[in-house]
């Protein structure tokens, strides 16, 4: 009987647990509605099964999520938790976000050492952390093997090597060309490659200063325009289709394009490959193909009343287990579509062909962070008008870039007034 009384203590003990236990909301901007079910099972059967602890997704687009969170923050009707982009920073300092740094430091510090460096340059601030990365985004670069060898080229290594080949590949009605990051579409983040791999950066590590002015900054940007003006690369494409011809032998986008590749154009099997952005050569001998990398970052709202729930489910999320099992759901489900893990071995366990994982991997190790910087969306668009100056309206590149300079550093010289009461409290 005592042990028969003993059972139903413990059991009437758990059932208490799970009654109590809270049911987490999530926002995530990013996701489709299939990634989300996809998401959701794995969350259900794997974490809540385990802990009781519910979580309730709900889904944004990046084109309306932002003025949605900023609202609710502004009421304090927020979720448990968000993910978010490079605006992680700025609601951490108007208090809307958890700094993790502080609130789990010893637990968040193992947790950040799974994460790929260049993934946390614009969420580390002055030891903050409002945020941990979950997904990545990237610039990488796809080749048409076949073509190329026909023409008697390799892969090209160097950006030189492409100046080099472009005028024989002109001559055949072919072309090297940049997607992602051409002068049309998001001319920045092509700018950044050529920047940081001539030693330059965008922003200074005070957040609240231009490195637009620096001499590698300014060399990078000399180059970037360089490839356009003097060497022949097309200042737009329409993306996958110009490849699919044959018509453009290189092409940059982002992480989606390896899936659309296979999804969209079967028939070019064997015949091209993903590989790293073209680098520069170094002092040492060393070639940089670094580029743009960014990530999803997923953070704990102050306003949450289930903070240490929150936390369990975070910490869950941003494991090598689940974030494989979703990596790889989302891929068997939803064909076409591709989420890659923040989490470096996770990203080892996602079922993609092993050259171009070694490629995503090559390309994150080499790219460099985008530090912070109060409200850099507004900043980015002063390298945008930087290029177009330099092409559509040709003025001298150091000009431009040198005049960019001075248009950051007067937004971020306001903007650190208005931000000087949120400093103080760091």
């Amino acid at each position: 009987m005592k042990r028969r009384g003993w059972l139903v203590f413990v059991l009437l003990m758990l059932l208490s647990s799970f009654m109590q236990a809270s049911t987490l909301k999530l926002w995530y901007v990013g996701w489709t509605n299939e990634m989300k079910a996809v998401a959701q099972n794995i969350i259900d059967s794997q974490f809540t099964a385990k802990t009781g602890i519910k979580v309730d997704i709900e889904v944004f687009s990046w084109s309306d999520y932002y003025n949605k969170y900023l609202l609710s923050l502004a009421s304090r009707d927020t979720p448990d938790l968000f993910t978010l982009g490079t605006e992680t920073v700025d609601f951490g300092l108007r208090g809307g976000l958890v700094d993790l740094a502080k609130f789990k430091p010893t637990e968040f510090a193992q947790m950040e050492k799974q994460v790929f460096g260049s993934l946390m340059g614009p969420f580390s601030f002055r030891n903050t952390r409002f945020g941990m990365p979950v997904s990545i985004g990237a610039m990488v670069a796809a080749y048409r093997l076949d073509i190329l060898r026909d023409m008697g080229m390799e892969i090209p290594s160097e950006w030189e090597d492409i100046k080099k080949w472009q005028p024989k590949a002109l001559a055949k009605q072919h072309t090297f060309g940049l997607h992602y990051g051409s002068v049309q579409y998001d001319s920045h983040w092509g700018a950044y490659t050529l920047i940081t791999q001539n030693g330059g950066q965008f922003f200074n590590p005070d957040g609240f200063s231009s490195a637009l002015d620096k001499p590698g900054s300014i060399k990078g940007f000399q180059e970037y325009i360089s490839l356009f003006k003097d060497h022949k690369l097309p200042q737009a494409g329409v993306g996958i289709p110009t490849f699919v011809a044959g018509e453009w032998v290189m092409m940059t986008d982002g992480i989606w394009l390896y899936p659309n590749l296979l999804k969209n154009a079967p028939q070019l099997k064997g015949k091209w490959v993903l590989d790293l952005m073209p680098g520069t050569k170094q002092a040492d001998g060393s070639i940089h193909h670094g580029s743009f990398a960014g990530s999803t970052v997923i953070g704990i709202s102050s306003h949450s009343k289930n903070k240490e729930d929150a936390w369990q489910f975070m910490k869950w999320f941003t494991s090598t287990e689940a974030q494989a099992s979703i990596a790889n759901g989302i891929i068997e489900r939803i064909p076409g579509s591709l989420w890659l893990p923040a989490n470096k071995n996770a990203l080892n366990k996602v079922n993609i062909d092993p050259d171009t994982r070694k490629a995503y991997y090559g390309q994150l190790e080499h790219s460099e962070p985008a530090p912070y910087a109060a409200n850099v969306a507004v900043l980015y668009r002063y390298v945008k008008f930087a290029v177009d100056k330099s092409i559509l309206n040709n003025m001298d590149p150091k000009t431009a870039i040198l005049e960019a300079a001075k248009e950051m550093n007067d937004e971020m010289s306001r903007r650190k007034k208005e931000y000087s009461r949120l400093l103080e409290r760091l």
